[in-house]
């Protein structure tokens, strides 16, 4: 099985797996380049995969939460070449790959914590369930960084949130993690090879996983009464 897997919730991500291991993977870290760098990534990974495109047997694809265009850019990529090819399209949360990886490295219990923009996070609470999947315990949901801080303190005084969000509001989402090096590794984006051991998993236990995209709030889209054009962010 050849899984070409795509994620755009935060910058673009993109791995090329054959039966769960790596043979390509890169990441573009700009947030609002999807568009320009993501079908560049695609055709490099599968070159140095040495993968045709009509190899690929699934797709596996972040479907957020994340703002409106640029999770749009990853499902819509997705979808087409999926369908193109008459493949299966898997969609993941990027709030539960970014846990799993998480709680793989310690922890019982961990809170996601990623840009929302607006100085909010998309935010979720996972553990690990009883059989070693990931347990969705709150979540998920968009909040000031100060109100998720303090709905889930526990977590926070332990040290256990993770996410890009940790990054940005580490006075409030990390409060003890003072050296730079703990921060950057709670400051955790999601990885492409988790997004689809993630989907094969799930796809193995015959679990639905749909593409539709998690998106929380209403797009960022202005519309000047009488005009006929529109902005997105």
């Amino acid at each position: 099985m050849i899984t070409l897997c795509l994620d755009t919730s935060d910058g673009a991500a993109v791995a090329v797996l054959r039966d769960g291991a790596t043979l390509a993977a890169a990441r573009s870290t700009d947030p609002r380049r999807h568009v320009e760098t993501l079908t560049p990534m695609i055709v490099a990974c599968l070159t140095e995969a040495e993968v045709a495109p009509d190899e690929v047997t699934a797709v596996a694809v972040g479907t957020g939460p994340a703002p409106f265009t640029g999770l749009r850019v990853g499902l819509v990529t997705a979808r087409t070449f999926a369908l193109a090819r008459g493949i299966e399209a898997y969609g993941v949360s990027s709030l539960d790959a970014i846990a799993d990886e998480a709680l793989e490295q310690a922890g019982e219990e961990v809170l996601v914590a990623t840009d929302a923009r607006r100085r909010e996070v998309y935010w979720a609470r996972y553990r690990r369930s009883a059989v070693g999947g990931l347990e969705l315990m709150a979540g998920p949901g968009v909040e000031s960084a100060d109100v998720v801080a303090a709905e889930h303190n526990d977590l926070v005084a332990a040290g256990a949130v993770v996410g890009r969000g940790v990054a940005l509001y580490p006075d409030v989402l990390a409060p003890e993690a003072i050296e730079e090096d703990r921060l950057r590794r709670a400051a955790l984006t999601v990885d492409p090879v988790r997004l689809g051991a993630l989907a094969a998993e799930r796809a193995g236990q015959g679990a639905d996983q749909p593409t539709e995209a998690l998106y929380l709030r209403r797009p960022d889209v202005h519309v000047t009464p009488g005009a006929g054009s529109s902005r997105a962010s």
